[in-house]
């Protein structure tokens, strides 16, 4: 499994939630199989798991992405990484 993090700044987060979950069928598109959202007031950090690293570079180049960021408010450039999962253990 390989996990995209995506941190950025929103103008408001019930906004950038909104689109964020509009854009669920991009995100599955591409093969996403879950996420999970973080936040701390207006910084969000979204972590999106995908089957593998060409799974996620397809999803990071298609152009409906970054329309569908700036629609939902995101200010600035965010910071975007692939991680590869090395071990989990749930508890």
């Amino acid at each position: 499994m390989t996990t995209l993090a995506v941190r950025h700044t929103v103008n408001d987060f019930d906004t950038w939630k909104a689109g964020f979950d509009g854009h669920d069928s991009g995100r599955r598109g591409h093969g996403s199989t879950g996420y999970r959202v973080l936040r701390d007031g207006n910084t969000v950090l979204a972590l999106i798991e995908f089957p593998d690293a060409a799974a996620v570079r397809a999803f990071t180049t298609d152009p409906a992405l970054r329309e569908a960021m700036d629609k939902a408010g995101v200010v600035g450039t965010p910071d975007v990484s692939i991680w590869s999962e090395a071990e989990r253990e749930q508890y």
